[in-house]
């Protein structure tokens, strides 16, 4: 399967195929990708993304479909049937491809999240309360910084790249401490 990235919608052809969320009367430009199907002709696909800079177009670990990162959303694509298979997160900002695992882990703005080639997911908890920094792989440990605005720190996490668990996840930590706060009822005069 070929794809090619496109910089922007073509002025001639079919109609591009739009992929968003609020459905096809949602029209704007967007990541503008060309695919080339085995059985059928090639088409455009509009994917209008989300809310981060970010955005990648890359084989699914699967081989079959492809994955598309617009502005941070991230969609699995099945470019044979031209439809969406699943909507895998918002707010991406990276990606890690693990060749020899045969999956992608996705980088948001508070956690993670991965595929693999037999379309099984993970989902780390909530890491980081606004950001990472630092971010190192070693083998399938990924250690780095997080953010918690209750200590006004950066701190560290490693996370476990194979299955999602995290150990010092500030933001659980963080919410663990937290103590339900019960509004009085004001006394009638």
């Amino acid at each position: 399967m070929r794809f090619e990235v496109l910089p922007g919608l073509p002025p001639y052809g079919p109609p591009a195929v739009s992929f968003t969320e609020n459905g096809p009367r949602e029209w704007r430009e967007g990541q503008v990708v060309r695919f080339y199907p085995s059985d059928s002709e090639p088409w455009v696909g509009n994917f209008l993304g989300g809310l981060t800079k970010f955005s990648s177009v890359l084989h699914h670990p699967n081989g079959s479909d492809v994955i598309v990162i617009a502005m941070g959303e991230a969609v699995i694509v099945d470019p044979e049937t031209r439809t969406l298979r699943d909507r895998i997160g918002a707010q991406i900002e990276e990606i890690f491809v693990l060749e020899e695992e045969k999956s992608v882990v996705f980088r948001s703005i508070v956690d993670f999240c991965a595929i693999a080639a037999d379309n099984t997911k993970w989902h780390s908890p909530r890491i980081s309360w606004d950001g990472f920094r630092g971010l190192k792989k070693s083998g399938l440990e990924l250690s780095g910084e997080a953010w918690t605005p209750i200590q006004d720190a950066w701190v560290p996490f490693q996370l476990n790249l194979s299955n999602g668990q995290c150990l010092n996840a500030i933001y659980q930590a963080d919410m663990s401490r937290a103590r339900e706060v019960v509004a009085r009822p004001t006394p009638k005069s």
